[in-house]
């Protein structure tokens, strides 16, 4: 009896390991600012270009690190215009990238601005631009455990094909391992909750990666959904303003060619760059998994081990994150 109660001690205290291990979301050791890699649909929607103008100034603040930019918009725009903003904040380090397997085609305000005849913003990068995910790998193998933070503003497309990707030159470990090891958090734009069910735009250009990264990224994902950014809107006010620039801004004119002003604008993919630098302005779910179906939506299972968090804003926070949003958007 002694011998079978010690294996059942053995037993059970094995497992509570175990499920302290698989329960443990905690990043690892580094606790500096977060270093930063966009992933972005640039040209899809104006709140694409707002959000990059925020992580610049924040950047230009020492608030975060910014590393590179991936464009996944089936364009060849977005990255040249991505370098003429990085290029005017005064950041023309930042890498543009460009993915070998763009989405969703058509024009967009990136096309006109960013044509050199057009409006002569200057440039870095020459029009050269490289392959998104072996830039990630090569960032990721580079940096420090647990410091890298993706802000995902668009399709899964490309943080799918990291997660696909085979030990190389650049590293031994996979795309996954790599991820494991060196990410922070991913803060992503993607899903909705609301009253009325939606398959939300993000996802549903490319349902089967959306559903890979919900399903493999190995460490923390903060989803903002569809419902906050309605909530908080970008007063076109402060774009007739020129964001506090004088001259021609790549960003404003952008928003100027992608709607008739003046307009007030959803704050979308601004807000998943927002929470990495005022996480305390948003309500933060208890732990879960998040699930992507076969059309598109999203659902949220509570559990305590669970890596997912949805993000939402009650009460204050939208009046709070308007204002901290216009305040990181005006020169």
């Amino acid at each position: 009896q002694e011998n079978t109660d010690m294996k059942r001690i053995v037993l059970f205290s094995a497992l509570a390991i175990f499920a302290a291990s698989c329960c443990n979301t905690a990043p690892q050791a580094y606790e500096g600012p977060h270093k930063v890699i966009i992933d972005t649909d640039m040209g899809n929607d104006i709140d694409d270009a707002l959000a990059l103008a925020v992580a610049l100034k924040a950047a230009n603040n020492n608030e975060i690190e910014l590393l590179a930019v991936g464009c996944h918009k089936m364009s060849e725009t977005p990255a040249r215009y991505v370098d003429i903003v990085n290029t005017y904040y005064g950041r023309p380090e930042v890498e543009a990238a460009m993915s070998l397997t763009p989405v969703k085609e058509y024009s967009s305000y990136a096309d006109y601005t960013a044509e050199p005849c057009n409006m002569g913003f200057p440039e870095s990068k020459g029009g050269v631009y490289p392959e998104p995910v072996a830039l990630y790998r090569k960032i990721l193998a580079e940096a420090e455990d647990g410091s890298i933070s993706f802000v995902s503003l668009g399709f899964g497309t490309t943080l799918a094909q990291l997660l696909d990707s085979q030990a190389d030159d650049i590293s031994p470990l996979t795309g996954k391992e790599l991820v494991a090891k060196k990410a922070r958090t991913l803060s992503i734009m993607a899903g909705s909750y609301g009253e009325k069910k939606r398959a939300e735009y993000n996802v549903i250009n490319d349902i089967p990666a959306m559903q890979k990264v919900f399903a493999d990224w190995p460490g923390e994902i903060v989803q903002n959904p569809f419902e906050i950014g309605k909530q908080v809107m970008f007063p076109g006010a402060e774009v007739e303003k020129n964001l506090g620039w004088e001259g021609l801004n790549p960003v404003v004119e952008g928003y100027k060619l992608y709607r008739p002003m003046p307009y007030d604008r959803p704050s979308w993919d601004i807000l998943s760059v927002i929470y990495l630098l005022r996480p305390e302005l948003f309500t933060k779910s208890v732990p879960g998994t998040v699930t992507v179906d076969d059309e598109g939506y999203t659902y949220f299972a509570p559990c305590e081990c669970g890596k997912h968090y949805v993000l939402s804003a009650t009460i204050d926070q939208p009046q709070a994150l308007k204002e901290y949003m216009v305040e990181m958007s005006v020169k």
